[in-house]
């Protein structure tokens, strides 16, 4: 285990993000369960990536982020996370629901403005889309291609998963925590020798 890395979890209010981790490193949530607008909380977990090796890290659950909020005068957007989390961010987990298309927008509207904010370290990014409703609607599946292409162009991990069951959000916390901390790459400088070479001497 190494350094504890700090994940910011962010998208629009209402999509989701609070359930997600708490069904995750809790797995006590279920449909009738209560909860309340998030200010900001934190939590922390060991989650086990991809080699085996368990990887600590502190989510903390930002503020959902109201649609009025990403509507300016003269039609541009201008969706912003507060500054302290673009320094501390090591890594983000972008939420955003199926059945609501405008839960999207905001998440694009933010991936600008961190790319555009950052530092210069290399951030990892995923991208969840919360399947709020058992079966999909057209909208959601018109939602969902959209993400997809938005996702590949960003370069970002998409995954479907659903607050209400456990299993499904596994993958994405599993991939989450390996590229977080990724295994040392080896050496491209070649072995050195440290033998001597002895020249014998030619015979006449």
């Amino acid at each position: 285990m190494g350094k504890t890395a700090k994940v910011v979890v962010c998208g629009m209010k209402g999509v989701g993000k609070t359930s997600i981790l708490q069904q995750v490193i809790y797995g006590q949530l279920s449909g009738i369960s209560e909860l309340h607008p998030t200010i900001e909380d934190i939590y922390v977990a060991n989650i086990e990536g991809d080699r085996g090796t368990r990887e600590k890290i502190r989510f903390y659950d930002t503020a959902g982020i109201e649609k009025s909020q990403t509507s300016t005068a003269n039609g541009t957007t201008n969706q912003q996370l507060p500054r302290h989390y673009l320094v501390l961010a090591d890594g983000y987990i972008f939420v955003y629901d199926l059945q609501n298309p405008e839960s999207l927008d905001v998440l694009i509207s933010l991936k600008k403005d961190i790319d555009k904010n950052k530092d210069k370290k290399e951030i990892t990014a995923i991208v969840i889309g919360n399947q709020t409703k058992e079966n999909r609607s057209n909208e959601s599946e018109t939602t969902l291609n959209r993400a997809m292409l938005w996702c590949n162009k960003e370069k970002m991990k998409h995954f479907t998963a659903t607050a209400m069951q456990r299993m499904s959000l596994y993958e994405a916390f599993v991939y989450l925590a390996s590229k977080l901390n990724p295994p040392p790459s080896k050496s491209t400088f070649p072995q050195l020798s440290m033998g001597r070479k002895v020249l014998g001497k030619e015979s006449n």
